[in-house]
């Protein structure tokens, strides 16, 4: 199995301010938001629009589109993966990056309307936050009278069939668990050069299909040097229904916690790492800081094959162990074949838990029925016992970079 990559369009943006990165696995039936995109306040030049597929394929619709104004898109890329492998998204990512000039990369949903001050508001919000992982909250709309899609205005979009808003900003924003209240693969704005740094997108083979998403490269920024989470509150993205939408998409799904986030990018998040466990070779600088580019990105991937990721090659499930979150009323929670476990401040082996080995093992089916049992037991330790996150957050943060090297040396998962 090989992909038969091909550059459709590139065109020299020079050094726009940010780099706009959208793209398609052979779903998209509208492509509205090149529409949307050449209709901001900021001037065309701060920005470029980069398209890529992961399919062989070439919609008559974008072609059609791309035609009707000069200068509508600046570059689109088909990396030309045949229809019997599932997509990866993450491997896209890798290629948006590489082809992005701008200094900040801006991964966002291929099918959301955006208003005109989108750009703009990115572009102060790194002047605002300039070490900022920037993160924008997606409004969605299910009333299906908007398919196929039909150019509402703002003020339909926020009226009947509104899923998530509560007329001043997204149930996610204000909910205690943002994790899954928000939607984290709405839009990721970050530093082309922070990217780089830690590695570019993981390649993973549990990032295979729906369950992946940029919030793995925001929870290893994080890790990196302590960029800041930020989540703006007046800019969003809007998404109206269509079908294999959020929420009942059949798509193939790697391991996850059941709620839609993978359970490989909450290990990231809880064990401090920054790394890729699988790292695309191509994604790097040299020693002058230049990187590859896309050209020999996509010669790169004409040679080589991916018999993972081929149509039913894919493990029925996976026996790593994930550390999903640290520190919940003292207790560690992890994940192992489909089932949850919490141990007080300590890591999981599944051998010792088989042998009886932690006084205090807490298992239940759902990450929610381990919280609750959690809840009702009370916390693991007494709350005047000193705890690592009670460190100045400088320290805090040098003390789990150590560790997260520590641990990434000594455990294979």
């Amino acid at each position: 199995m090989f992909c038969r990559p091909q550059i459709v369009l590139h065109r020299n943006a020079g050094k726009p301010k940010m780099s706009v990165i959208l793209i398609d696995w052979g779903v998209r039936e509208s492509f509205h938001s090149l529409e949307y995109l050449n209709q901001q306040t900021a001037p065309r030049g701060d920005y470029e629009l980069i398209w890529l597929e992961f399919y062989d394929r070439k919609p008559d619709a974008l072609q059609r589109l791309v035609s009707s104004r000069d200068g509508m898109l600046d570059k689109w890329y088909v990396l030309g993966y045949p229809d019997d492998v599932i997509f990866h998204k993450h491997r896209v990512y890798n290629a948006g990056i590489l082809a992005a000039a701008g200094e900040v990369c801006v991964i966002c949903d291929s099918d959301a309307i955006f208003r005109p001050t989108f750009i703009d508001r990115l572009i102060r919000a790194f002047e605002e936050t300039p070490r900022g992982v920037i993160h924008l909250d997606e409004v969605r709309n299910n009333n299906r009278d908007f398919y196929p899609f039909n150019h509402p205005g703002i003020r339909e979009i926020l009226g009947p069939g509104i899923d998530n808003w509560n007329g001043t900003t997204t149930d996610g924003l204000l909910a205690k668990d943002r994790i899954h209240g928000a939607n984290y693969g709405a839009c990721l704005a970050a530093r082309r050069r922070d990217l780089l740094a830690i590695g570019g997108a993981d390649e993973h083979l549990d990032y295979l299909g729906y369950i992946c998403g940029p919030y793995d490269l925001t929870f290893r920024l994080i890790n990196y040097h302590g960029r800041n989470e930020r989540w703006l509150d007046d800019e969003y993205l809007y998404h109206l229904w269509h079908p294999n939408t959020s929420g009942n998409n059949q798509d193939y799904k790697g391991p996850n916690d059941g709620r839609g986030m993978s359970l490989r990018a909450l290990h990231a998040r809880a064990s401090a790492r920054i790394r890729p466990y699988v790292k695309n070779p191509m994604v790097k600088r040299d020693w002058r800081g230049r990187t590859v580019g896309i050209e020999p990105f996509l010669e790169y991937l004409r040679t080589r094959e991916e018999p993972a990721w081929k149509i039913g090659a894919q493990p029925l499930r996976s026996d790593d162990v994930y550390w999903v979150e640290r520190e919940y009323l003292g207790y560690n929670i992890f994940a192992y074949r489909d089932r949850w476990y919490a141990v007080a401040g300590s890591s999981f082996h599944p051998s010792r838990a088989g042998a009886g080995g932690y006084r205090d093992l807490v298992q239940a089916e759902s990450m929610a029925h381990l919280q609750a049992e959690i809840r009702l037991r009370g916390p693991a330790r007494p709350l005047w016992a000193p705890r690592l996150y009670r460190l100045p957050v400088r320290a805090w943060r040098k003390s789990r970079r150590l560790l997260a090297s520590l641990w990434q040396e000594k455990t294979p998962w």
